[in-house]
Order: structure tokens, then C-alpha cells, then sequence
């Protein structure tokens, strides 16, 4: 249980600044395509790195959201508390 809360803990604390990298590597790589010039090979370099670096962040957002929702399921199931019974009050007089 503590191992699941520390890995939930750890893909909270790595998501969010995941999240605010990819949105600066899009502003980047948006940047660098409207400065490029396609016809020369080191601004298609800079712009092929560009969308590798976004596309890699993007891919590891996604990787901890889905580690944080996968330990919080787990953590549902092993917590679920017993189904308690209604107790039958009709037919006790």
C-alpha cells in the first residue's frame, strides 16, 4: 500500500511538469517552424528536434497519468470496505 501511495505520489509530482514542458516545447516547435526555412537541412534538423522533444514529453504525460489512475484502481479495490447487510426489521415483530 505504501509503495502504491509513493508511486502515485511520484507520477503527480513528475506530471505536472511534464505537462507545462510539452506546452512549451509546442510553443517552441511552433516558433521554429514559422523562422525555418524548409529547403535548409539545419532548420529541418531544428524543427525535426523540436517535435521529437514535444512528442517525448507529450508520451511521458501520458505514461504517469496512467501509472497515477492504474495505483488509484488498485487502491479503490484493496480499500473497498465490506458490503454491510440491511438488516431484516420486517420480520422481527
Amino acid at each position: 500500500m505504501n509503495f502504491l501511495l509513493s508511486l502515485m505520489s511520484f507520477a503527480n509530482f513528475v506530471f505536472y511538469p511534464l505537462v507545462i514542458g510539452t506546452i512549451v516545447a509546442v510553443i517552441i516547435e511552433q516558433i521554429l517552424r514559422r523562422i525555418s526555412n524548409t529547403e535548409w537541412d539545419a532548420d529541418r534538423k531544428m524543427v525535426n528536434r523540436a517535435m521529437a522533444v514535444r512528442k517525448y514529453l507529450y508520451r511521458q504525460a501520458w505514461i504517469f497519468n496512467i501509472i497515477w489512475f492504474v495505483c488509484y484502481a488498485i487502491i479503490l479495490f484493496m480499500v473497498k470496505p465490506p458490503v454491510n447487510q440491511m438488516p431484516d426489521m420486517i420480520w422481527q415483530g
